[in-house]
């Protein structure tokens, strides 16, 4: 029997000053099931509480999901920690269901909140999706109640689009062209 294609080789390996941006491997699923089953982090997620119990079964299916999505020529990467190798969330870019829209995306774990990390990899996931997989515009939702996100993406040069829904969830809409990256300082 020929062994499964190893998932892990389409996706790139990004590092930042604290971050590695990883395919994620099916280790991590204890990891993304504890992300995926802490209450205070899926409270922003679409599904949010109520997908608690099943986040196992999540884990397993998002980690699988991903890793094939990197077919399109980008997806969402695991986030370690460089220097201890701890995992700490998840980052990258995902194409929106019956649209052709991407959207770039991050959960991390609450034991990585506040020191800038989503910031920093929303902000490597932003390089990949212009200056490598040649997208021309990036979109992203939060909740209203979610503000730091909101700061996160204005952090990182997404303009304000105003309410919208997204999966039938109220939610800001957010997005930057290709253009706007290319001309943002710093």
């Amino acid at each position: 029997m020929a062994a499964p294609p190893d998932l892990t080789a389409d996706v790139p390996v990004i590092e930042t000053e604290r971050l590695r941006l990883r395919a994620f491997t099916p280790e991590d699923k204890p990891a993304y099931a504890a992300l995926r089953a802490d209450p205070d982090v899926v409270r922003y997620l679409v599904g949010g509480e109520a997908l608690i119990p099943f986040a196992e079964q999540i884990a397993e299916s998002r980690i699988a999901a991903f890793r094939e999505a990197w077919a399109s020529g980008f997806g969402v990467w695991a986030v370690e920690e460089r220097d201890s190798g701890r995992f700490l969330g998840q980052s990258g870019l995902a194409q929106l269901d019956r649209s052709s829209e991407v959207e770039v995306l991050y959960a991390f774990a609450q034991h990585a909140w506040g020191k800038g990390y989503a910031r920093e990899a929303a902000r490597a996931a932003l390089a990949y999706a212009f200056e490598t997989a040649g997208l021309t515009r990036v979109v992203a939702f939060v909740v209203p109640q979610n503000t730091a996100s909101a700061r996160v993406l204005e952090a990182v040069g997404l303009t304000a689009l105003g309410e919208t829904t997204y999966n039938d969830f109220p939610v800001l809409g957010y997005a930057i062209t290709a253009e706007e990256w290319a001309a943002r300082p710093g």
